[in-house]
């Protein structure tokens, strides 16, 4: 079990720190753990305490999304690229944005297909948010959870098909690109591979041994339906186990 710092000593500490949810691999914020990780950064954890109030977050970061990084000082990040942009300022020397524009311009579209706004994260947490709210078969979120996660990611029946297509459609693309080469921008480890990694446990979670998540996150992960997890090729679950086993800790640390 990961050692968290309390929202309040968060705001007071120096150096680089990391808001997230005990027990709960979101991997936005797995991703941003994994990077700090690869880049050995010094990073201290934090996460509400039992005595803080709810919006002890959102007072501090001014809504209540996860994760939130702090470096000294310097504005809260909390979206993926700009996480990613500082991690690569305070340890360059082992890059996970290639230098060629090209290849760097092709990081940051991975990024987003994977991470941002109706990327693979996005509409599949909104395939959730479908089974959560009874619209769709296999386990969900409390009903409590799934209405704040429904108006976080605008659900509706129409964003929820396009979700669904998104899902294959990005899943596909990266197949595709890992029959080509041994990494999704060629033969060097970089950011869209810690992505994938960690975002894979949406879908396929890793075993609880090495995933020892809350049993209700836990099921949810696990219940995508049968077409939307075959499209989850050997291929891509074996990259994601890779990197966790290469490269990222294990068992994650929640």
């Amino acid at each position: 079990m990961a050692e968290y710092l309390t929202i309040a000593e968060a705001r007071a500490a120096p150096g680089l720190r990391l808001v997230g949810l005990r027990g709960v691999p979101s991997p936005w914020t797995e991703a941003a753990r994994g990077i700090f990780h690869v880049k050995e950064l010094d990073c201290r954890y934090a996460a509400r305490g039992k005595d803080e109030p709810e919006d002890a977050i959102a007072q501090w970061a001014g809504n209540s999304s996860i994760p939130v990084v702090a470096w000294e000082k310097e504005p809260l990040r909390t979206g993926w690229a700009e996480i990613l942009l500082l991690a690569e300022r305070l340890a360059p020397e082992r890059p996970l944005i290639p230098a060629e524009p090209e290849q760097r311009a092709a990081l940051f579209g991975l990024g987003h297909e994977i991470c941002g706004e109706m990327g693979l994260g996005w509409c599949v947490r909104l395939l959730m948010i479908e089974r959560s709210l009874g619209h769709g078969e296999g386990p969900g979120f409390p009903p409590e959870i799934a209405a704040r996660l429904a108006g976080k990611y605008g659900f509706s029946p129409d964003a929820t098909r396009q979700a669904r297509q998104r899902v294959f459609d990005v899943l596909g693309m990266l197949d595709a690109r890992l029959e080509r080469q041994p990494c999704l921008l060629g033969d060097t480890l970089s950011a869209a591979d810690i992505y994938w990694a960690t975002f894979a446990n949406l879908l396929t979670p890793l075993p609880e041994d090495q995933l020892p998540a809350h049993p209700m996150i836990r099921e949810v992960y696990a219940g995508a339906d049968a077409d939307v997890v075959a499209a989850v090729t050997r291929r891509l679950r074996d990259h994601q186990q890779d990197i966790y086993q290469r490269y990222l800790q294990l068992p994650v640390p929640l």
